[in-house]
């Protein structure tokens, strides 16, 4: 038998660390990733297979663990949406476990690297060169230019926060 890589075998993990492995890096705050949503996921499956094929709220349980064992059917529509063969939830749907592939068992290996680095526990606590830069340059600048770019950092982490909020709204163009 092969080892299991599979993290602790139950569809909801197994489930979210392909949110979490799939989630889409913002373009305006490198390092930081946005997962999709479940309406998102809902939308694209849906668009593809049918109106009412899955809904939004069916993936928020699977992800919650309210359901425990989907149907196949379920199953291969989320493996559809994340480009994964069917088998990596093959231990874990209907009633009949099975042993998932060695390539599924690579996969959830690989999946739960990359969501290791997408993990906030794994960026270098460090400030970045860009953070130096601001440090060094507000040296230079007088008590009134000190106030001023104070007050324009306070207005930009605002509008940031807006389109963090915007961004929620919007499916990634790369499904």
């Amino acid at each position: 038998m092969t080892p299991r890589h599979a993290p602790a075998g139950s569809f909801k993990d197994r489930l979210n660390l392909l949110f979490t492995a799939s989630a889409v890096e913002n373009p305006d705050r490198p390092g930081t990733y946005t997962e999709y949503t479940p309406t998102q996921v809902a939308h694209e499956i849906n668009k593809k297979f049918g109106a009412g094929s899955i809904t939004d709220e069916y993936i928020r349980k699977l992800r919650r663990g309210d359901i425990k064992s989907p149907s196949v059917l379920m199953a291969s529509y989320l493996a559809w949406f994340f480009k994964m063969p069917l088998d990596v939830f093959a231990a874990v749907t209907d009633d009949e476990p099975s042993e998932p592939s060695e390539i599924a068992n690579k996969v959830w290996a690989e999946l739960q690297r990359i969501a290791a680095v997408k993990s906030p526990q794994h960026r270098d606590p460090e400030p970045n060169e860009t953070i130096r830069v601001l440090a060094r340059s507000a040296g230079r600048l007088s008590q009134e230019g000190l106030k001023r770019a104070a007050k324009y950092v306070q207005q930009l982490e605002q509008l940031e926060q807006m389109e963090d909020q915007l961004q929620t709204d919007v499916p990634p163009e790369n499904h």
